[in-house]
């Protein structure tokens, strides 16, 4: 069989039309086809090692290289060399934008200036991007004979027909290419009419129409609009026009400074722009119009079609299909925005109730079905009893008891739709924020506001800020801990959004970038680390940040961290000055790693405090709080709501019923704003009552025997890592012991090697390795479910052990047990790491 390789996201036009392709050749048989699926997230941390290897800051290009980069290294595992496409479109007029040429003459004058271009871009991408792998590609198209043959082809004869593209017919691009290949070989095998006919998607296309608008919505939110204002100062040769070219020229400038003018960009921003014809199919942000690139080989597994529908813009994605296969009728009313999340994981073989689970979040909830999990590689179900779970600081599956808890409380409210539902959801929120408060010992006059997740919490400092200032005030947001904090709380702390899904709306349309009424909303972001992996002194940053929006007439809000992914915790946690009139101090204590006694102390400096119970109290994800202290409760009790709460912003994410009494005037503009519309966060409620369920069982330990115990155990965990040779406890924080993993005698894991690590740690993988050991056989065949790497260092990533609710009250119950399976997950790692290479050849 032939190895071929495909990169891209779930049900891309590139991975579907590549299987679709394999299946035509006889399947498994005759093609070993190795796809290198991702996901958006896992992605951004590979920029500024791409930028450094392309040696450029040509944001088409690097739209390209990311996905370019990991095919490479997904292919360099097997081996040396590899064909590649490259040049065809140049030579057969293959993109879109040559629909709207006026005459063969433009047609071959666009063809020769692309073709020129080649250096600079595509063989670029394409050299770089397989030397920083070791793999050499070579491309056949760009035969000089063959070149000079195909360049002497009478271009009338590749001009493209408008018509053609939409039908999907001949007459579109590369038509002379594409036919060709038409009809069965001597084998009597044919290329599929949708994989033949299919539409000319660039490579950052091609691997999900939505890639790239996702690349540029979280690029957008680490770039300033002061930034973005003085970019022409501050890079007068080349300058940037939009906030993604300045995040990648940022970049370039670290590695590169002073060899600005040596990169050679597309005239106009981009391929199509500099062609002799005006096209409107391409703008500097790419292609305008994706959904020409979606075919019929994706519509057999997708579960979506494109309508404007009213829960979001024009062209946004409606769940169909799957709603069509579930024959049981749902216990409680499902809602429109919660419909995706409700059939997939209901197609999945998930219950009404444990789909439920998953209902009123974003995208990071949702079940894939073509894995049964979400993101996360979690079931909306509790672990095996025979399975270890070590991965409370990422994602919970719920625990046996906050499952039986969410259970009660959905057979409460089954049958109710409509109002009766909505009244019924207020009502439970009513209770877990007394329940709630109660558990916290909070003071008098604390009031709790319920989020969708501890990334929408960041949300609500901002209206905060916005209603005890007004709306003329420039708000300045001071972030900490860059890379160990949510990716979502660095767009979502200054008014964008962070996820293709939003909880009261579902899908997003592509262009959504920023929450209305969130204008005049900027940001700082402080990395947690510096490359080296030392920590950065994130405190005197933040008084730094203060004291610049002072000077400038701003108001900030200045966060301290404590606890990111690693468990590490800024020097100080930052009160509000002068009770929230001059500043606002924001804690994000999202992992729930902290004593009463601490929280009482940032509640008495009048900080806002973020929370969650999807982290240490292991509620499924996400559940998410913002607690406000007695004095700003106060203040916005006599506050008027600022205008920020229809569809398009905090609507999206909050019904009256998450808000406390404080926030009256609040809950009254969100009704006015969303015309009245009745909506419950169903799922929110479940969730947050697994949460509680996990919270109470802690209840009567108190403080001190709890910060025993987990330095007991942390000393313990970190020393079974130290005795593996091939294991380090990196850095231990509380309940988080996080451990960098040598590759057999080779160095430390990088964060792309830890993320296969991740995912054999879920998984039996004894039956890949045979050259291993009884005892290592036993700690491979074992599923263990840890904590997400993290990228710390340029020399290495990390991996987590973390402790949760359940595992301390096992632990606090039978000390021995509990740390066997921490014994079993520490040997599952370094086997891992041991025959790392052979698992990696394996291609599982």
């Amino acid at each position: 069989p032939i190895d071929a390789y495909t990169v891209g996201m779930e049900n891309s036009p590139d991975v579907m039309a590549a299987k679709g392709m394999v299946d035509a050749l006889g399947g498994s048989k005759s093609i070993r086809h190795h796809v290198r699926s991702f996901t958006p997230e896992e992605v951004f941390d590979l920029i500024p090692k791409i930028v450094y290897h392309m040696e450029t800051y040509e944001a088409e290009l690097i739209r390209s290289a990311i996905p370019n980069w990991l095919l490479a290294e997904r292919a360099a595992a097997d081996v040396k060399m590899v064909l590649t496409g490259e040049g065809a479109d140049e030579l057969f007029a293959g993109y879109l934008y040559f629909q709207d040429a006026k005459n063969p003459r433009q047609v071959q004058n666009e063809l020769r200036r692309i073709y020129n271009m080649l250096g600079n871009v595509n063989l670029h991408r394409t050299d770089r991007m397989t030397m920083a792998h070791g793999l050499e590609a070579r491309v056949p198209f760009l035969d000089t004979e063959f070149s000079r043959l195909a360049m002497s082809i009478d271009p009338a004869r590749k001009m493209v027909d408008p018509a053609a593209v939409k039908a999907n017919s001949r007459g579109r691009e590369k038509t002379y290419l594409r036919e060709l290949f038409e009809g069965p070989n001597d084998d009597g095998d044919s290329i599929p009419r949708p994989v033949l006919w299919r539409a000319k998607a660039m490579q950052c296309e091609g691997v999900g129409e939505a890639w790239v608008s996702i690349l540029q919505r979280r690029i957008g939110s680490l770039v300033s609009d002061a930034e973005m204002a003085e970019a022409a100062t501050t890079y007068p040769v080349n300058t940037p026009h939009t906030k993604e070219e300045l995040y990648y020229r940022r970049i370039y400038d670290e590695h590169f400074h002073g060899l600005e003018h040596v990169v050679k960009l597309w005239e106009g921003g981009g391929r199509a722009m500099g062609a002799e014809w005006k096209s409107d199919m391409y703008t500097r942000e790419g292609l305008k119009n994706v959904n020409l690139l979606s075919h019929s080989l994706q519509q057999q597994t997708a579960a979506f079609s494109t309508t404007s529908g009213s829960t979001g813009s024009s062209g946004t994605r409606s769940f169909s299909t799957a709603a069509q296969t579930s024959t049981a009728e749902p216990s409680i009313e499902i809602q429109k925005f919660d419909e995706e999340a409700y059939y997939s994981a209901t197609s999945s073989g998930f219950s009404d109730f444990e789909a439920s689970l998953t209902l009123g979040g974003d995208d990071r909830s949702l079940i894939k079905e073509d894995v049964g999990t979400n993101k996360y590689h979690i079931k909306p179900v509790p672990v095996d009893p025979a399975h270890v779970f070590r991965g409370s600081c990422t994602g919970n599956p719920p625990t046996r008891r906050g499952y039986d808890a969410a259970a009660r409380l959905f057979s409460q409210l089954s049958g109710s739709g409509g109002q009766e539902l909505n009244s019924a959801v207020h009502e439970v929120f009513e209770d877990q924020r007394a329940r709630l408060a109660e558990l916290l010992h909070l003071p008098a006059g604390a009031e709790i506001v319920l989020c969708p997740s501890g990334s929408d919490a960041e949300y609500v400092p901002i209206a905060v800020a916005r209603a005890l200032k007004g709306k003329d005030v420039p708000i300045v947001n001071g972030v900490t801990q860059l890379r160990e904090i949510g990716a979502g709380s660095a767009p979502a702390s200054t008014g964008r959004y962070f996820s293709t899904h939003v909880p009261l709306l579902g899908r997003l349309s592509d262009d959504a970038a920023e929450l209305r009424g969130f204008r005049n909303v900027t940001g700082s972001l402080i990395s947690a680390r510096e490359t080296n992996g030392d920590v950065v002194d994130a405190t005197l940053e933040m008084d730094k940040f203060a004291e610049a929006a002072f000077n400038d007439g701003a108001y900030p809000i200045v966060h301290g961290v404590f606890g990111g992914k690693t468990g590490l915790r800024d020097n100080k946690m930052p009160g509000s000055m002068e009770s929230g009139d001059k500043s606002l101090g924001v804690v994000d204590a999202c992992q729930g790693r902290f004593s009463n006694e601490e929280l009482h102390q940032w509640l008495d400096r009048d900080s806002l405090v973020l929370f969650t119970a999807s982290k240490f109290f292991q509620a499924p994800p996400f559940c998410g709080a913002v607690i406000v202290p007695p004095a700003i409760a106060a203040k916005l009790r006599n506050a008027p709501a600022p205008e920020m709460f229809c569809n398009g912003g905090l609507g999206g994410f909050l019904t009256g019923s998450e808000l406390p009494p404080c926030l009256d005037s609040w809950s009254e503009e969100i009704r006015a704003q969303t015309d009245s519309e009745v909506r419950s966060n169903v799922g929110l409620a479940l969730r947050w009552e697994a949460g509680l369920a996990g919270m109470e069982a802690l209840a009567s330990v108190s403080d001190d025997v709890r910060t025993e115990a987990v330095d007991c155990w942390a000393g313990k965990v970190s020393s079974m890592v130290n005795e593996a040779s091939n294991l380090d406890a990196w850095c231990v924080e509380r309940s988080i012991v996080s451990i960098r993993v040598k590759k057999g005698e080779d160095g430390w894991l990088s964060m792309s090697e830890l993320r296969d690590l991740y995912r054999w740690m879920s998984m039996d993988v004894s039956d890949l390795v045979p050259t291993a050991t009884s005892e290592e056989r036993t700690a491979l065949s074992k599923p263990a479910y840890i904590g997400q790497p993290v990228d710390v260092s340029d020399s290495h990533a990390i991996v987590r052990i973390a402790l949760g609710v359940d595992s301390l009250v096992s632990y606090l119950d039978d000390k021995s047990s509990t740390l066997e399976e921490d014994r079993a997950v520490v040997q599952k790692l370094a086997a891992i790491g041991k025959h790392f290479n052979t698992l990696k050849e394996s291609g599982r």
